[in-house]
C-alpha cells in the first residue's frame, strides 16, 4: 500500500492534471553512438557461427576439390546452397527440384524460428543434398554449378555484410540526428498520484463483458478460446494472459474498490494458464529444441509461460490484494494423475532468476534458443511485482546482467531494441521489428528504467509514425513481419495489433497527441469506439501498479465484496477510505439484486445517498443491500454520524 492521494482524471484531461506534477526524469538519455554492430556477447556469438558455417562449406566443396563422382559432387553442392545438387543434374526436372529443395529450405528456417526446430534447417538441407545425390545418377549436366554454388554463397554473404554494415550507418546517422532533438524534448512521464479512471464507456463495458463471459466460464471450460495454433500469438498461453493483465488494469484503475466475480475471473484465467492444455506444447519444443523431453513448462527457458504469468500474478495480486497463489503448491502444473509439478508465486520467481543466470546474456529465451526483448522485460517485471509486494529483492540478482545486455546487446545503432535474437549464433530476426514488436515493450520499461522507456519511445515516434497539423496520424508498418500478420480474433483487421499496442504505448506514456491519433484511426478504420474498448488503464498504470501498488485509502476502505453477474455490470468502483463511489448498470433488464459490502466499520450505520437506504454492519464489517436496477445508478455509500 502507499499513502499517496488518489486523482480523479481521463485520459481527454490528463495534459492539465499531468502538467502539475514534475517529470520522473530530467531529461531523456542520448542514444549511445556504437562503434560496432554488436556487443561482445553478440560479436562471438557470431564469429563462431560464420566459422563453423566456412568449415562446413570447405568439407562440403571437398567432392568438387578431388573430382569425385557426380553423385558425391551434387551431394557436396546441396550443403553449399540448397537446392544446388539438382541444379548440378541439370535438364528441367533438376531445376524444378532445385526450386522445391531451396523452398523447403527457407520453410525449415521458418519452423526453426516459430517452433524452435532447431536441428530441421540442418536435416532439410542433408536431405535434399542426399537425394540429389541419388538423383543425379552417373553424370552432371550443369557443370557450371561448380563454382556457381560456392559464389552464390560467398556472394550472398558479402551482400548481407554491406547491407548490415549500411544498416549499422544509416543508423548511426538517425542517432546523431536524434540525439539533437532528443536533447531538446520534455519528458512525458510524470510523478503523479495514482489515477483512478472515470465509469465505463458503452464500447469498454461490451469488451469487459466479453472478457468476463470468457474468464467466468468453469476453469475445464474453453468456449470462446481458440486451439487452432499452439505455438505462436494466437496460443493459449496469450489469448489467456491478455485478459488477465486487461482485467487487472480494469480493477486498478477504474474498480479498485470491487472484488467479487472481477476476482473471480482473474482467479479462473491464472488456472487456466496452469492448465496442461495451454502449457502441453513445451515437451514438443523442449524435445526439439534442447533435445530434451521437458514436462515441467517452467523449469527450463520458455519465459513466454513464465514470465507472463509471473505478470499475471502480480497484477491480480496488486489490483486485488488477493494472495490466492502464495502458499506451496498453489500453482500446480499437473502433467497426469501421477506427475505434477508445484510451484507457488514465489518459487515462480526464484525459477525465473535460475533461467536468467543460466545464460551469459542474462535473458533467456522463449522459443527454444531464441531470445525475445518483450518477453524478457516481461519476466523482469514479474520479479519487481514480487519485490514490491512481498519486500523480497528478486530482480536485485540479475539486475546488473539484464541491464548490461539491454544496453550493450539488445540496443540497434539507431536506438531501438533487437526483437528476436538467436542464443547460439547471436544473429536477429528483422522482420518482426516494428511498431508491434517494439512499441509492445514500453509499458514494461516505465516500472523500472523510465528514461529508457522515454529514449525508445521517442525513437520510435521519429521512425514510424508522423503527425500531421491536424492531428492526424501516419505509422509505418514492417511487412513480412507482426505488424501485418492478422491475429485469430481479428482475421479482417490487418494492421490491427501493431495499433492496439502503439495505443497502450502511448497511453502508459501520457502522449496525448499520440493518443488521439491513434484512436481517431482506429475509429475510422474499424468503427466507432473501437479505441476506447481496447484502453485499458490510464497513464502510469503499470508503473505506478508496479511501484506503488493500492493507495492506502483504497486498500483499507470500504468494498463492493460482491454482485451478481450478469445482473449487474459494475463499471466504477472506488472508496476514499470511508465511503464507497459505485456506478452499476443492469446486465440483463431491470432487476431487484443484492449488493454484498465489506470492510466497513462493523457495528456502524451506514446510508446509500442516492436512494435513502440505511443498514447496520455487521460485527464481521459486512453488510448486504437490496436494490431495483433498471437504468444506470450512481452510488456513494457513507457512514452515519
Amino acid at each position: 500500500m502507499n499513502n499517496e492521494a488518489i486523482v480523479h482524471s481521463s485520459n481527454m484531461d490528463m495534459p492539465k492534471t499531468r502538467a502539475n506534477y514534475s517529470t520522473l526524469i530530467d531529461k531523456i538519455p542520448l542514444i549511445p553512438l556504437r562503434k560496432k554492430p554488436n556487443g561482445p556477447l553478440l560479436r562471438r556469438r557470431l564469429n563462431r557461427f560464420y566459422f563453423l558455417q566456412l568449415l562446413i562449406v570447405v568439407a562440403a566443396m571437398t567432392p568438387v576439390f578431388i573430382s569425385a563422382s557426380p553423385a558425391w559432387k551434387a551431394f557436396g553442392l546441396g550443403i553449399v546452397w540448397p537446392g544446388a545438387g539438382f541444379l548440378y543434374a541439370g535438364g528441367v526436372l533438376g531445376l524444378i527440384f532445385g526450386v522445391l529443395a531451396f523452398a523447403a529450405f527457407l520453410a525449415s528456417l521458418f519452423y526453426w524460428w516459430a517452433r524452435g526446430i532447431i536441428l530441421l534447417p540442418p536435416a532439410v538441407l542433408l536431405a535434399g543434398a542426399a537425394l540429389s545425390g541419388v538423383y543425379i545418377g552417373d553424370g552432371a549436366g550443369w557443370q557450371w554449378v561448380e563454382w556457381f554454388a560456392p559464389a552464390g554463397l560467398a556472394a550472398f554473404h558479402g551482400y548481407l555484410f554491406l547491407r548490415r554494415k549500411k544498416q549499422f550507418v544509416v543508423g548511426l546517422e538517425k542517432a546523431k540526428a536524434m540525439t539533437a532533438e532528443l536533447a531538446n524534448v520534455k519528458p512525458l512521464l510524470r510523478d503523479s498520484p495514482v489515477a483512478i479512471r472515470p465509469a465505463m464507456t458503452d464500447p469498454q463495458v461490451a469488451e469487459f463483458r466479453r472478457m468476463l463471459d470468457l474468464a467466468l466460464q468453469p476453469v475445464d471450460q474453453w468456449q470462446g478460446f481458440s486451439f487452432h495454433d499452439k505455438w505462436q500469438q494466437d496460443s493459449l498461453r496469450y489469448q489467456i494472459c491478455t485478459p488477465t493483465w486487461n482485467l487487472a488494469m480494469i480493477q486498478y484503475s477504474q474498480l479498485p474498490s470491487f472484488h467479487g466475480y472481477l476476482n473471480r475471473a482473474q482467479e479462473n484465467l491464472i488456472r487456466k494458464h496452469i492448465d496442461r492444455k495451454t502449457w502441453d506444447y513445451w515437451r514438443y519444443e523442449s524435445l526439439w529444441g534442447n533435445f530434451s523431453y521437458q514436462k515441467d513448462p517452467i523449469a527450463i527457458d520458455n519465459i513466454m509461460l513464465s514470465g507472463f504469468l509471473g505478470v499475471s500474478l502480480g497484477m491480480f495480486e496488486t489490483a486485488s490484494g488477493s494472495s490466492l497463489f502464495k502458499a506451496p503448491g498453489s500453482l500446480t502444473f499437473r502433467w497426469d494423475e501421477s506427475t505434477a509439478f508445484e510451484y507457488s508465486h514465489s518459487t515462480l520467481c526464484e525459477t525465473l532468476i535460475k533461467n536468467f543466470k543460466r545464460y551469459d546474456i542474462g535473458w533467456f529465451p522463449c522459443e527454444p534458443r531464441w531470445v525475445y526483448s518483450m518477453c524478457n522485460l516481461v519476466g523482469f517485471n514479474a520479479l519487481l511485482f514480487h519485490d514490491k509486494r512481498h519486500g523480497t529483492h528478486y530482480a536485485d540478482q540479475v539486475a546488473d546482467r539484464f541491464y548490461d545486455t539491454m544496453e550493450n546487446e539488445m540496443l540497434l545503432s539507431d536506438g531501438r531494441l533487437r526483437v528476436c535474437t538467436s542464443t547460439p549464433f547471436g544473429f536477429s530476426v528483422p522482420t518482426l521489428s516494428g511498431l508491434f514488436g517494439e512499441a509492445w515493450g514500453i509499458r514494461f520499461l516505465t516500472t523500472f528504467t523510465p528514461e529508457k522507456a522515454e529514449r525508445l519511445w521517442e525513437v520510435l515516434k521519429r521512425q514510424f509514425i508522423s503527425i500531421d497539423a491536424k492531428g492526424n496520424i501516419e505509422y509505418k508498418l514492417m511487412e513480412f513481419g507482426w505488424d501485418t500478420r492478422q491475429p485469430s480474433d481479428f482475421r479482417r483487421w490487418a494492421d490491427i495489433n501493431p495499433l492496439v499496442v502503439t495505443l497502450w504505448a502511448a497511453t502508459e506514456m501520457g502522449d496525448q497527441q499520440v493518443i488521439d491519433g491513434i484512436s481517431r484511426k482506429m475509429d475510422e478504420k474499424y468503427g466507432e469506439g473501437m479505441a476506447q474498448a481496447l484502453t485499458f488503464g490510464t497513464t502510469n498504470t503499470l508503473r505506478d501498479m508496479v511501484n506503488k501498488g493500492l493507495p492506502e485509502a483504497i486498500g483499507r476502505g470500504p468494498v463492493l465484496k460482491d454482485a451478481v453477474y450478469p445482473e449487474v455490470i459494475v463499471t466504477h468502483a472506488v472508496s476514499d477510505g470511508e465511503s464507497l463511489d459505485l456506478v452499476l448498470l443492469p446486465g440483463q433488464g431491470a432487476v431487484t439484486t443484492t449488493l454484498t459490502l465489506g470492510r466497513l466499520n462493523p457495528g456502524r450505520r451506514y446510508a446509500v445517498q442516492q436512494t435513502g437506504i440505511e443498514f447496520q454492519v455487521a460485527a464481521d464489517g459486512a453488510a448486504t443491500v437490496e436494490l431495483n436496477l433498471d437504468a444506470k445508478q450512481t452510488l456513494k455509500i457513507v457512514p452515519l454520524g
